[in-house]
């Protein structure tokens, strides 16, 4: 699968192997474009907001990969964040998780996660999300 669009991607996963092995499996899928990297809640909320401005620089994602369980503010507080500040409906948003719990899978679906994929990720399962991701988009 490649794709001819430039997407701006936000990665949020405070384990720097699943962050290589994303970014890896991305640029081996022949996805272009900008990966945002950070490692908890904090920073990915710090990065929507200073991309609200709809700067170049700071780019809004077409996307958000997020893990649930961070240090400081986890993947959970992010998606209600994402949700009151009203950008629910406008982002998509896969939660990349080590949890399995049904009330966690619950939980993020009600937080308005457009997705749920249970950790370990491998390359396969990326690209199969990325393709997943890719086609529901390639219209926007």
């Amino acid at each position: 699968m490649t794709s001819e669009r430039q997407w701006t991607v936000l990665l949020v996963d405070d384990s720097e192997d699943d962050r290589y092995l994303f970014t890896y499996s991305f640029r081996s899928a022949g996805i272009q474009g900008r990966i945002l990297e950070c490692e908890d809640g904090d920073a990915a909320i710090e990065i929507l907001q200073h991309a609200q401005r709809s700067s170049v620089e700071h780019p809004w994602p077409d996307v958000v990969f997020l893990d649930l369980k961070m240090p400081r503010r986890d993947g959970f507080e992010v998606l209600r964040w994402v949700r009151e500040a009203g950008f629910g409906g406008s982002l998509d948003i896969y939660v990349l998780s080590g949890s399995n719990e049904p009330s966690d899978v619950e939980r993020a679906q009600e937080l308005g996660a457009s997705d749920y994929i249970t950790k370990p990720i491998t390359e396969q399962k990326l690209r199969l999300l990325f393709d997943r991701w890719v086609k529901r988009n390639a219209k926007n």
